[in-house]
């Protein structure tokens, strides 16, 4: 005879009845949706925004003085335009992207309420666009999304030392790209694995933030001069390079000239440059109204990926890794983007596409550490007897 095993109620019915099976993401629906987005930017957002970057990119423009990331892109994308034409080079690099998220979303089994995230995500034309077309956004999304997937599997699985190296080769690649950013992954790639190879602790995840924060403030004092030397003279002037005031919406009153200046106006500057546009940017120039709309729905995801990981995730590695992983990570982060997000408003949103898809590592951590190495139904399902 079969007795049903009494199971405590939970919010995800698929845990209370065996034959109730979880709505899960398919990887494949990445594919036809970059297509769509790639579509758009080359045919619609083109219109309005110049894909500036894009076009020097396939037509050589940039010269070997520059730095070898960009000469090498440049270099990628005019032998791709050369035997694809333009469509087909955007394709090209649109794909490699959608192949990165793809495989996150395969390796994590995402599944249920964990879903939601990159799927609003996956709508934001912030993103959408600036990870479809060709330039540093799409490989370091790319990237980004084989290194989640990477630590998802790895997870699951408990070894790989397949996936140990696809992960370092990532973050080799984002650090490459953007520097900033891809150090910030190698932060978390470091505590990710220190948690899952290092010796077991007691210690609850706020006493080891608490102790990390220690260290870090050690760290910061020791290596200040360096740190200001670096922002005050090579960061700060570089990303008000990047902006002239010839464009209608570059903010000429911005003015962040030494480190000081930077961390003490973090309170506001780090959301507006986040958001984008302005309210008061909006009623000027009204065709900006949508990416101030998305732009509230990134800063949504990021709230929404704190909350996540203060109290969602449940008591053990999983909470760890996002609290003394992963939100550092996302502060580095930040932090590095606000000098260049904060200038302008449509620039910062092309350079918040890099990154973007870090916002949802949360969800797609708990959704690959919910999963375990098989689905939870077939587990429950074998325990009736």
């Amino acid at each position: 005879m079969r007795a049903e095993m009494a199971l405590p109620p939970t919010d995800q019915p698929w845990l209370d009845d065996p034959q109730v099976e979880p709505r899960r993401l398919r990887p494949f629906m990445i594919f036809p949706l970059y297509v769509a987005w790639t579509l758009f930017g080359v045919f619609v957002y083109s219109r309005f925004s110049q894909l500036g970057d894009a076009k020097a990119y396939m037509t050589g423009a940039y010269g070997e003085h520059l730095e070898a990331r960009t000469y090498l892109l440049s270099l990628l994308a005019s032998k791709l335009s050369s035997m694809v034409g333009s469509l087909g080079t955007h394709l090209v690099f649109s794909l490699f992207a959608a192949s990165g998220i793809a495989y996150a979303v395969a390796k994590s089994d995402l599944h249920g309420r964990h879903r939601w995230p990159l799927l609003v995500l996956l709508m934001v034309p912030n993103f959408g666009v600036w990870t479809s077309v060709i330039g540093r956004e799409a490989l370091f999304a790319g990237f980004l999304g084989f290194f989640t997937g990477a630590l998802a599997a790895y997870l699951r699985r408990g070894r790989g030392p397949h996936l140990l190296l696809l992960a370092l080769v990532c973050v080799g690649g984002m650090m490459f790209i953007r520097t900033p950013f891809g150090a910030a992954v190698g932060l978390l790639l470091v505590v990710f694995l220190t948690y899952v190879w290092g010796p077991r602790t007691g210690f609850s995840a706020g006493v080891q933030v608490i102790a990390l924060s220690c260290v870090a403030v050690v760290l910061v004092l020791v290596l200040w001069p360096h740190v200001d030397r670096y922002v005050t003279d090579d960061v700060l002037p570089k990303a008000r390079s990047y902006f002239t005031t010839d464009s209608p919406t570059t903010r000429v009153w911005v003015d962040m000239r030494d480190t000081g200046d930077l961390f003490s106006s973090l309170w506001w500057s780090l959301p507006l440059a986040l958001v984008g546009p302005t309210p008061a940017e909006v009623a000027a120039r009204p065709v900006t109204l949508p990416f101030f709309m998305a732009g509230l729905v990134v800063l949504g995801l990021l709230l929404h990926g704190i909350r996540v990981a203060f109290s969602r995730a449940a008591a053990g590695l999983p909470r760890k890794i996002l609290l003394v992983g992963w939100l550092p990570a996302m502060t580095l982060t930040l932090i590095s983007y606000v000098p260049f997000g904060i200038y302008n408003p449509g620039s910062g949103i092309r350079y918040s596409a890099t990154f973007l898809l870090l916002l949802v590592f949360p969800s797609l951590l708990l959704s690959a550490a919910e999963a375990g190495p098989i689905r939870r139904g077939k587990r429950r399902a074998a325990e009736v007897v």
